[in-house]
């Protein structure tokens, strides 16, 4: 989960998939991941209020000490003509009329900064240098969550000619949510049906061919978004395998390298800024696209691919069209599976949790969901208070111990933070599909990017009463099978017939 990046995704034939245009309506944003220092930023919801000099948009928000809070891309926040491009948060409220250090300090004051070229939006979820208190500036993952709106507009008149006046009344309903974090940059797309607007998001997805003979097992996959990268870019994973396709400034970790897009066997580790698979500086991988451009992939494209024997130019298509590209509600499955480069941080305690495949067992006392790893008593939990103490941080939790789920706070009953990985976030809802967890390696805590990817979703139901199955024809209703005691998950229901309804009410 809730990017403006990758909301453009229409492009055909040499089109690019490109940035949205300037014209296109904003979400607001939440603010997560603020270190302590500035834990005041955490939660703000930031209100798209309006466009810079430059065309940018700006952000207006107001932290929990009552300050007002602004996110706005300045081209050079000292204004000396030499500075680098940035996006920026902070408590001065931008001159839209300005060029240049729209703040008009003559310097760079700010809580965080992120430099980018890409005024049309702040990444959605990347490493920004944030002022946390020490003399120099720490490199914190931030997620700016996107916010769904729906605005609904109702007017009526009346007039009366005969006195010559007329009345007027306009009603307006809204409703917002906002989408998970993380590890998930989306699409969004604004539709309009008479006075109703609607907006809503949803991940990247294509699918790729034209791949060679040798890497003929690449075509017909259907890569979809998983996250940002700490250089801003996106990555993608393959639905169906392990195959990725993300972008690497340098893949043999040199500093003096070629950036390009890779399309790789191995996951990239979305915290490093080169050499993101980690082979030792081995620049292996099925293919690659050299370019610089981090915001773009083009829908079809020349690449130097591995074909067997030697590099062959072979043009892939990536094809963002068709009725596959609304399948993404088959991957909404109850199973995650575990990744992390865990060998390369010297972190063999904790080797055993990769690829571990964790299956959903239902809800906690607060209403969160919790997992079981399917082969061993692993488990993953949101915790609001690990050691039941009074503001200790709420997380998400990778433990040995089973959760008690009738509690509100130390699920572990240990009256202490002990586990084996955590990521401190007030989003219970579902745990992060790609993020900076702190993980015990070997009595070290040590910060790591994991990722629990979504495997295809299966018939598996976890209710244990049963009702036996039956097929029902009914009248204005189409033939339904249902299972479970409640209505089972995934039972689409269309045009329930009185006959069906009464059916299922008893």
């Amino acid at each position: 989960a809730m990017s403006q990046l990758t909301r453009a995704m229409t492009a055909l034939s040499f089109g690019m998939l490109a940035a949205p245009s300037s014209a296109e309506y904003y979400p607001d944003l939440v603010f997560h991941g603020a270190c302590a220092a500035k834990s005041f930023l955490n939660g703000v919801h930031f209100a798209n209020v309006g466009r810079t000099y430059y065309g940018a948009p700006y952000y207006k928000g107001t932290s929990s000490d009552g300050a007002d809070q602004y996110i706005y891309w300045d081209p050079d926040c000292a204004g000396g003509g030499d500075g680098a491009a940035r996006w920026i948060v902070g408590a001065q409220a931008p001159d839209i009329t300005r060029k240049n250090d729209l703040d008009g300090d003559g310097t760079c004051e700010y809580h965080a900064r992120i430099d980018s070229t890409h005024k049309e939006f702040p990444p959605p979820v990347a490493f920004w240098m944030m002022r946390c208190g020490a003399p120099t500036s720490e490199s914190t993952l931030v997620d700016l969550a996107a916010i769904t709106t729906t605005e609904t507009f109702t007017s009526s008149t009346t007039s009366t000619s005969s006195s010559s006046i007329s009345t007027s009344t306009t009603t307006r309903s809204s409703t917002t949510t906002s989408s998970t974090s993380a590890t998930s940059s989306t699409k969004t797309s604004t539709t309009y049906t008479g006075s109703t607007k609607t907006t809503t998001t949803t991940p990247m997805m294509f699918k790729l061919s034209g791949a060679c003979k040798a890497k003929d097992v690449l075509n017909g996959l259907t890569f979809r978004e998983e996250g940002t990268t700490v250089s801003g870019a996106r990555y993608f994973k393959a639905l169906e395998t392990d195959q990725f396709i993300y972008h690497d400034v340098d893949c043999d970790g040199g500093s003096n390298g070629v950036k390009r897009w890779i399309i790789d066997s191995d996951m990239p580790d979305p915290s490093v800024t080169e050499d993101l698979d980690r082979d030792n500086n081995k620049c292996n991988y099925h293919a690659r696209l050299d370019t610089a451009n981090i915001t773009d992939l083009p829908s079809a494209g020349m690449w130097q691919m591995w074909c067997g024997l030697n590099w062959v130019d072979t043009v892939l298509y990536l094809d963002t069209t068709g009725d596959w590209a609304n399948m993404d509600g088959q991957y909404q499955s109850n199973v995650l599976e575990l990744e992390g480069h865990f060998a390369q941080h010297n972190c063999s305690q904790q080797e055993a949790l990769n690829h571990l495949q964790f299956e959903l067992q239902g809800n906690t006392k607060g209403g969160f969901p919790w997992y079981k790893a399917k082969a061993a008593e692993q488990y993953i939990y949101f915790d609001m208070s690990c050691s039941g103490a009074a503001g200790t941080p709420a997380r998400w939790v990778i433990d040995e111990d089973a959760p008690n789920v009738n509690l509100i706070e130390d699920l572990d009953e240990d009256r202490n933070c002990s586990y084996r990985a955590q990521v401190e976030t007030t989003d219970g809802k579902a745990p992060p599909k790609g993020s900076m967890w702190r993980v015990d390696c070997n009595g070290r805590w040590t910060d790591m990017w994991l990722a629990l990817f979504r495997l295809p979703a299966t018939s598996t139901t976890l209710t244990t009463t049963t009702k036996t199955t039956t097929s029902v024809k009914a009248k204005g209703a189409m033939t339904i099978v249902s299972s479970a005691t409640g209505l089972p998950q995934g039972l689409a229901v269309l045009a329930l017939g009185p006959a069906l309804l009464l059916w299922l009410l008893g």
